[in-house]
């Protein structure tokens, strides 16, 4: 129990980021036996995950800070914060439960506080570091989903806040738009990455796709901020600006969904590798999930009726990667505890 314990993988939370996330997207196409279904696994799996990790902190501390202060594995720790965001957007949007809602927000904000000040402060204050193409990938990215999951669900919550709407307003709105900046910098990076430095076998991963999902939930925080700042009169004036950004972000997310998956089957096409789970491929379900959610909700926030064609057959896309990846995963543990 202890080495699983000791060797739990924070990304795991990506699978409650990819199942919160297509349960939001099928709540929008009116799927709500889905919708719910998805709620009620990120109900049981959160806490289940949530309890390994901290346990993991519990009983192997030093352990758990190397990873965390890691150029390469440091990122995976930020998916606790979208994967709380997420189960708290699933409560507010299928339960109608705001007290849940912001109880989740506030655990996500300290998340997010303590594991993104500790994983920047971390590699920046190292002595040895490693060189671009062996120390950044597209993990990086879960800096910019980890701010803007905070945005999305702020902005659920703007509404009913007790603080003051300005004060509200201007923090979602702040988080939104540090998340937007986070994108510039850390894609300008990648596509540099990715342009000037040799690809390895195994460097166009899973984790690339995160840059769509990570333009896509910029998205979608700004489509709910839109929304929120209509109903709530606040900052009204920057309303433009949002919804400007909205559209440049989803231009961006609709631009690198072809590079990665051609990318990806050029990986898979040139090294061959035998298929073997990773939790890794969560990253590949979740861009699918949010890509779909981002275009209904732009959509209709515009509005613009014809991009609603997008959502309506994304959200099969997207179920049925989470189906083939979710079979994945259970094999993978009964074949190990056959082993």
């Amino acid at each position: 129990m202890k080495l699983l314990i000791k060797q739990f993988a924070p990304v795991y939370f990506a699978f409650v980021m990819s199942t919160g996330i297509i349960s939001l997207a099928a709540h929008a196409q009116q799927l709500d036996w889905l919708a719910k279904g998805l709620f009620y696994v990120n109900l049981v799996a959160y806490p289940v995950l949530l309890a390994l990790l901290v346990l993991r902190l519990v009983l192997f501390p030093q352990a758990f800070w190397a990873a965390l202060t890691s150029h390469k594995d440091g990122p995976t720790f930020l998916t606790l914060v979208p994967a709380t965001a997420l189960l708290g957007s699933q409560f507010v949007q299928l339960a109608n439960n705001q007290s849940m809602g912001a109880l989740l927000w506030l655990v996500a904000l300290a998340a997010w506080l303590g594991l993104g000040y500790c994983f920047v402060l971390g590699v920046s204050l190292k002595k040895e570091k490693p060189p671009l193409e062996q120390g950044l990938n597209g993990g990086w990215l879960l800096l910019v989903v980890a701010t803007e999951s905070l945005a999305v669900l702020g902005a659920l919550l703007l509404p009913t806040s007790s603080l003051p709407s300005a004060v509200a307003g201007l923090g979602v709105l702040g988080l939104f738009s540090l998340g937007s900046l986070l994108y510039v910098l850390l894609s300008t990076l990648l596509f540099y990455r990715l342009t000037f430095v040799h690809l390895g076998e195994e460097e166009v991963g899973a984790a690339y796709w995160i840059s769509v999902g990570a333009s896509a939930i910029v998205v979608l925080a700004g489509t709910g901020l839109a929304t929120a700042m209509q109903h709530t009169q606040t900052l009204a004036e920057l309303l433009p600006f949002v919804k400007g950004c909205s559209v440049l972000f989803w231009a961006v997310s609709t631009w690198w969904l072809p590079i990665v998956a051609i990318l990806r089957f050029w990986n898979h096409y040139t090294t061959r590798p035998a298929f073997a789970y990773s939790p890794a491929y969560w990253s590949m379900v979740f861009p699918l999930g949010m890509y779909t959610a981002a275009t209904g909700k732009l959509a209709q926030g515009l509005p613009v009726a014809a991009l609603q064609v997008v959502p309506q057959y994304f959200i099969y896309l997207a179920l049925a990667a989470w189906v083939l990846t979710v079979g994945a995963m259970c094999y993978h543990f009964v074949a190990g505890r056959k082993a």
